[in-house]
């Protein structure tokens, strides 16, 4: 007998029957599996977003324009003018985001839009910001109105639900490279927000306890400059960047509370420095320029304000930066409802001695 008789008699008799078919992983299933179409309601919010866009852009634009002719353009005029580059091209990228599906992308419209329509109100109303310049500049601010909400509510119908629920959860997400680097520059920009507010803080009580006219003055106008340059591009970059860590991460928006809690504490700190802080220095430096009495007058009333208002964002911001520190309070009710099932209980000690 041969050696390859005995292998196959101590092999046994080979079972005969059909051939097993081998089916791929359901991961491998599911990623060869096509990403969705988005629905014709995202090409319209798309469209809608960008009309929206070129229309406050053209606003802006104006303003800038009025500023040159009337010999008022400066330092605070080349940085409208870098914002308004910036957001341009923000947009733009946001949108692209929406229509790949990415969720962020859409939160980061939504979000933005829904300031926009804010401060467009509150300009057309004339309760806060910057003044709307002659009626085509209103006229422009109307027009970004009305696309803005028809988006905002494409946004959210619920074809546009239903697919961003069917994309796949890898595409939601940012890469691991871009997740640091935004990561990095939220800190940055962040930390870079937190020295201002402090400074401005510094300044409105210095402002509003001296009894040198110059050195009131100085204060003001240094409070004015900041304001113009930094203050607003340094906030807005700030919520960006943050949106983009939560909303394209695995920590979500409003899945959790601590992040919730510093995503709508940015926003309200962004509109009490745009309706509150803003206009009392405007204020400060028109009463400065109007020889007002530097104790005693309007101006005790408008730099305790501005120390009050300034103190009020210092230590929301403070209290944000803990809270990124600690991660308190768990889940949210969305994020407890979005959350994956639990796998089933776990067998105990005693279980599995037995």
């Amino acid at each position: 007998m041969s050696t390859t008789d005995r292998t196959e008699r101590s092999r046994g008799p080979r079972a005969v029957g059909p051939a097993r078919v081998v089916r791929p992983a359901p991961a491998a299933a599911a990623a060869a599996a096509p990403v969705p179409r988005p629905p014709t309601a995202v090409g319209w919010a798309y469209a809608m977003v960008i009309v929206a866009t070129l229309a406050a852009i053209a606003s802006n634009v104006f303003e800038i324009a009025h500023q040159v002719e009337t010999g008022v353009a400066g330092a605070a005029t080349t940085g409208d003018l870098a914002l308004t580059i910036a957001f341009c091209a923000l947009f733009g990228f946001f949108a692209e985001m929406l229509r790949a599906g990415r969720q962020w992308g859409r939160v980061l419209l939504t979000v933005f839009t829904s300031l926009g329509l804010l401060f467009t109100g509150l300009g057309l109303a004339r309760l806060g910001g910057r003044p709307l310049v002659g009626p085509l500049q209103a006229s422009l601010a109307v027009t970004s109105l009305i696309p803005s909400v028809v988006g905002l509510v494409l946004l959210y119908v619920p074809s546009v639900n239903r697919w961003m629920a069917s994309v796949r959860e890898d595409s939601r997400t940012v890469s691991q490279r871009l997740r640091k680097a935004v990561l990095t520059a939220h800190v940055g920009i962040s930390v870079g927000w937190l020295g201002l507010v402090t400074g401005m803080f510094a300044m409105s009580v210095a402002g509003a306890t001296t009894h040198n006219a110059e050195q009131q003055a100085a204060m003001y106008r240094t409070m004015s400059m900041l304001d113009e340059i930094f203050l607003g591009m340094t906030s807005m970059f700030a919520l960006i960047t943050g949106i983009v860590v939560g909303a394209g991460t695995k920590w979500r928006l409003l899945h959790r509370r601590w992040v919730a809690v510093k995503f709508f504490l940015t926003m309200g700190v962004m509109v009490l420095g745009f309706s509150v802080i803003h206009q009392q220095i405007l204020r400060a430096n028109e009463l400065v320029d109007e020889g007002a009495a530097v104790r005693g007058g309007a101006l005790d009333t408008v730099g305790w304000t501005m120390a009050g208002s300034a103190l009020l964002a210092l230590l929301c911001l403070v209290f944000m930066t803990a809270v990124s520190t600690y991660k308190p309070w768990g889940l949210t009710a969305r994020g407890r409802r979005n959350s994956p099932a639990k796998s089933a209980r776990a067998p105990r000690k005693d279980d599995r001695q037995t």
